[in-house]
């Protein structure tokens, strides 16, 4: 049986002392006041459960006046309030007393089998309102926990966002002999796109793409970590190049050894994250370009005579130190050639039909681009399917090389 503390107030002398034993006998704690000027800081200060009013053998009126007075103080509006009210009253103010707020009335003569069941109910809804209450504060303050986790998220998120954005060029280098276009469209979320180009000497430019699997924070550091070691310089300690006795002092490391380090570096059960990349190195005398792929997207090789290859050398991604090693792929460019290289969010794309952009409609795309005879960039084509689509599923990168532009 639910039990808790009862406040007997009585508007009469000598009327409750039977009420009070009967309470106590049910195992209900209870206090007891004369009804007077001071009753509601008693209600207050003792913070009961329910309280009994005993009015039997007052006027409704007077009834009705202490009703409306306790029910008038926020501290007590939400006690649960038992009136005992002789039957003449009962039958002339219940209504009024159930709009001043009473919960429930008992006339005279008083069954105590009712009593006490409607004790119980009221001490049960109590405790529900309370448990509810203590739920709903419980929740308000997961919320604002949560809100403020999410606003620090959010921040975080923003942040990482301009890291990434901050390691794509803005502005491509000078090649001899070659002519570079790109395009960078970040996605809502933080991603891991990142790539580059550079000289390593004066006759070999260099090319990395890479995108690091999934999105958030974590992505962000590990893209910036690779921006910083992916640099022309020996004395950062590059995987580019290496150091040798005789002039001139330093070698180019082949894509393969390069691709090789970084899987070693960057392995997967040490970040919890893997990678795809292509790499390539290009000779700008001779035309002779190598590469590695780490199943990144298959590059286009788009030939001056209109015939579509792929750089499809075998790799895995980069964090998996599997047994086959990456292959490593050198083709020979001839003047018009182009090389057409981007990310998976590419695929993310749909055409005009709301169709997923794969890999046998972007080679639609690419001869229908070929057939127009344009001098324009590729680039320029997806930029423009890529800004109509919205907001990107997935970062999208495009890189896009000519080699010896025919005039």
């Amino acid at each position: 049986m639910k039990t808790g503390k009862i406040l007997v107030l009585e508007m009469l002398k000598d009327r409750t002392q039977l009420n009070k034993q009967r309470l106590r006998s049910w195992g209900h704690e209870v206090v007891q006041y004369e009804y007077d000027q001071d009753v509601h800081y008693h209600v207050i200060s003792e913070k009961p459960d329910l309280i009994l009013l005993q009015s039997i053998g007052v006027n409704g009126y007077d009834i009705e006046q202490c009703c409306r007075r306790l029910k008038s103080i926020d501290q007590i509006k939400k006690i649960p309030l038992l009136v005992q009210i002789g039957m003449k009253e009962y039958q002339e103010t219940r209504e009024s007393l159930y709009q001043e707020g009473v919960n429930d009335c008992l006339p005279e003569p008083i069954i105590h089998t009712e009593l006490k069941v409607k004790i119980q109910h009221w001490l049960h809804y109590t405790q529900h309102r309370e448990s509810l209450r203590k739920s709903q504060q419980a929740l308000e303050e997961s919320m604002q926990k949560i809100n403020r986790q999410r606003a620090e998220i959010d921040h975080h998120l923003s942040l990482a966002a301009r890291i990434q954005e901050s390691l794509i060029p803005k502005n491509i280098i000078e090649v001899p002999r070659c002519s570079f276009y790109s395009h960078f469209q970040p996605s809502g979320k933080v991603g891991g796109d990142i790539y580059d180009i550079f000289m390593l000497d004066q006759e070999h430019v260099g090319l990395y793409m890479i995108d690091v699997m999934g999105h958030g924070v974590a992505s962000s550091m590990i893209a910036v970590a690779l921006s910083e070691l992916m640099v022309p310089d020996i004395s950062r300690g590059t995987p580019l190049k290496r150091q040798i006795d005789q002039p001139p002092y330093y070698e180019i490391v082949s894509p393969g050894n390069v691709i090789q380090y970084l899987n070693k570096r960057f392995s997967f059960s040490k970040y919890q994250h893997y990678f795809t990349i292509f790499y390539m190195v290009l000779n700008t005398h001779t035309g002779i370009l190598r590469y590695c792929r780490g199943a990144h997207p298959e590059p286009l090789w788009i030939k001056g005579s209109n015939e579509i290859d792929t750089l499809n050398a075998y790799g895995t991604p980069i964090g998996f130190e599997f047994s086959q090693e990456h292959e490593e792929g050198k083709i020979q460019l001839n003047p018009g050639d182009r090389l057409f290289i981007y990310s998976d969010g590419l695929m993310e794309l749909e055409n005009n039909n709301r169709e997923a952009i794969d890999y046998e409609k972007l080679l639609e795309i690419v001869k229908k681009y070929q057939l127009s005879e344009t001098q324009r960039p590729m680039t320029l084509l997806f930029k423009r399917i890529a800004e109509a689509q919205g907001e990107l599923k997935d970062d999208l990168t495009l890189v896009e090389m000519v080699w010896e532009p025919k005039l």
